[in-house]
C-alpha cells in the first residue's frame, strides 16, 4: 500500500515542526536557568544601587566583598560616587548580558542617570559567606566588553 505524496509531505511537516519546538524548548529552558541563577545578584546590585540614591552610603557600602573594601573606604566609595554620579545615581538599570563561573557572576548591561543618559557597565560580584557581594565594576565606552578585573 503506497503513502500518497500528502500523507509523505505532512509527516515531514510535523517531524520538522517537533524539531523546530524542541529547540525552541531547550533554548528557552537555557535562557531561563541563566535568568534565574543571576537574578540575585542582579538583586544585590539593584539594591546597592536604590541605597546610592538614598544617599544611604553605608549600606551601599556594605553591598561591597571584602576585598574590594580592603581597597576602598567608606569616604573614598563615598568620593567616587559623589564623582561619578552619571553612573551610581540611576533611574534605571538593564544587565542582559550575564554570565555565572563558580562563585563570580559578572553582569554587563547599561545604567540610566537621572538625567536619561546611559553608561556601558560591568559588574562583578563573587559570593562571600553565601552571600553576593560587588567585588568589582567598570564604566564607560568599552566597559561593557572588557574580561579583565
Amino acid at each position: 500500500m503506497a503513502i500518497s505524496n500528502k500523507k509523505i509531505v505532512l509527516i515531514l511537516v510535523g517531524v520538522g515542526l517537533l524539531f523546530i519546538l524542541l529547540i525552541a524548548g531547550t533554548g528557552g529552558g537555557i535562557f531561563w536557568f541563566v535568568w534565574e541563577a543571576t537574578g540575585e545578584p542582579v538583586r544585590v546590585t539593584r539594591e546597592h544601587l536604590d541605597a546610592i540614591n538614598k544617599e544611604d552610603y553605608s549600606r551601599a557600602y556594605g553591598h561591597l566583598s571584602s576585598s574590594l573594601k580592603a581597597e576602598l573606604s567608606l569616604e573614598d566609595f563615598t568620593n567616587l560616587v559623589r564623582q561619578n554620579p552619571q553612573v551610581f545615581k540611576t533611574s534605571d538599570s538593564t544587565f542582559s548580558n550575564r554570565k555565572i563561573e563558580n562563585d563570580v557572576c559578572t553582569l554587563r548591561g547599561t545604567v540610566t542617570a537621572m538625567d536619561g543618559g546611559k553608561t556601558p557597565v560591568r559588574i562583578t560580584l563573587v559570593k562571600e559567606g553565601g552571600e553576593w557581594r560587588i567585588r568589582g565594576f567598570r564604566w564607560g565606552e568599552g566597559a561593557a566588553d572588557e574580561d579583565n578585573g
